[in-house]
């Protein structure tokens, strides 16, 4: 965890459901005691997106599919490929 730390610093983190994954990785940090992820760091998508399509479906791949991002290859979840997909998302989001 402390590498993890390390190599996250004080860097924004890009989340797609925030709250489920820091859920996580604070129970992890809690059981390290170490403190938890600084919520000013992270920017959670899912939240982005709820506000930018009111009332639509926000996961992932439609998030892709409104914004034509190529999907191929996402047959089976992995996080690199998540990764890669969210951070075009977010783009996307920003503007």
């Amino acid at each position: 965890m402390e590498e993890f730390i390390d190599y996250i610093s004080n860097s924004k983190i890009i989340i797609h459901n925030a709250s489920f994954d820091v859920g996580f990785i604070n129970a992890e940090l809690i059981r390290c005691n170490m403190k938890e992820l600084n919520e000013d760091n992270i920017i959670d998508t899912l939240i982005l997106a709820k506000e930018k399509f009111m009332g639509q479906s926000v996961s992932l791949d439609s998030l892709c599919r409104k914004y034509n991002i190529d999907l191929t290859g996402r047959d089976v979840h992995g996080a690199l490929k998540d990764a890669k997909l969210l951070a075009s998302v977010y783009l996307e989001l920003i503007g």
